[in-house]
């Protein structure tokens, strides 16, 4: 590892960010972590520490997909059944749209909604139906559900979301996910609750001021309606487990069977170009990598495996440099499967 530590320590150092933390995994157990720079600017003693927690935004949509998943295996949902027939109040402008919407358009982002951010809102989970009834009606669609048009939207995640919770008995999304896929892979860090995460060393967001210098960003926004599309915190510790639960089709580190190998293939089967169900599927040098990126400015992370060489990346910066998450983790995988 020691030219991929030497790589980083230089990327590091010709950009701009104030804290990164990166780490390595195989199938077995992390084979790098190490931090670079600071949590925050402010305090001299707070070095960036892989342990540290980071808004990790829509690597969230991996444990989304995958939780969706495992329900569907509970044979509580399906992928291809009607929107309409599990939220009869659903409406959209287009009643053809309306009908014929499904699970597996919303989790590959082939519905034909339009792209969402509205970082700020609700505390309460129990917001997520209403924001929906209010704003699904007043979208334009791009195209018809499973015209094979890919458009990232938040919205169908959103929407999918609250169809798991209607078939988990209205249970809240965050906890549906916690009993899925957090809890028994034994990611004791991660959470969807900025309360929480503040009790945990807690990497801070940083921007640069009218000089150019970096200064903690003094806001972290919350929106309890979008919870599934991208309100995790998370750690390099933590999210190298979902990376094995990846590399080693659905099995945990304590030997579980945490998801079924055939949803992790319908996962990574391609809808579009590069998306799968929930999960990034990208053509790099005669391979394929899989996983997800995130964006939460000015949080930007990625996570990464390439089953050929049998490893997983996970970057996460608490400044945003988008160009470096797919970057730093095609420069590691070069490295390692020289």
């Amino acid at each position: 590892m020691k030219h991929i530590d030497e790589m980083l320590r230089k990327i590091f150092a010709e950009n701009k960010i104030a804290g990164m933390a990166v780490a390595i995994t195989d199938k077995n157990k992390i084979v790098y972590s190490r931090g670079f720079g600071v949590d925050s600017v402010m305090r001299s003693d707070a070095g960036a520490m892989p342990d540290s927690l980071y808004r990790i935004a829509s690597i969230t949509k991996l444990i989304t997909g995958m939780s969706i998943m495992r329900l569907k295996e509970k044979g509580v949902l399906e992928l291809d059944r009607p929107i309409k027939e599990y939220l009869p109040w659903l409406e959209l402008k287009d009643e053809k749209a309306t009908n014929v919407l499904t699970l597996r358009h919303l989790l590959s982002h082939t519905a034909g909604l339009p792209a969402e951010y509205t970082p700020e809102g609700a505390r309460e989970e129990s917001t997520l139906e209403q924001s929906l009834k209010d704003g699904l009606p007043t979208l334009n669609l791009h195209a018809l559900p499973g015209d094979g048009a890919y458009l990232y939207s938040n919205w169908g995640i959103r929407l999918a979301s609250r169809v798991a919770e209607v078939c988990a008995a209205n249970k809240p999304f965050s906890k549906i996910a916690h009993e899925l896929i957090i809890d028994p892979l034994n990611m004791t860090s991660t959470t969807f609750d900025l309360r929480t995460a503040a009790t945990y060393p807690l990497s801070l967001p940083h921007v640069e001021n009218e000089k150019g210098e970096l200064i903690v960003y003094h806001h972290i926004n919350e929106n309890a309606a979008r919870l599934a599309a991208g309100g995790l915190y998370s750690n390099t510790t933590d999210l190298c487990k979902l990376l094995r639960l990846i590399l080693n089709d659905g099995i945990s580190d304590s030997g579980n069977r945490i998801i079924s190998s055939q949803s992790l293939a319908q996962m990574k089967e391609r809808h579009s170009a590069s998306y799968g169900l929930t999960m990034v599927v990208r053509d790099w040098n005669d391979r394929i990598i899989y996983g997800h990126n995130g964006s939460a400015p000015p949080y930007a992370t990625c996570v990464a495996t390439e089953p050929e060489c049998g490893y997983g990346v996970v970057i996460l910066m608490n400044t945003e440099r988008n160009e470096l998450r797919f970057k730093i983790p095609e420069m590691i995988f070069e490295q390692l499967i020289k």
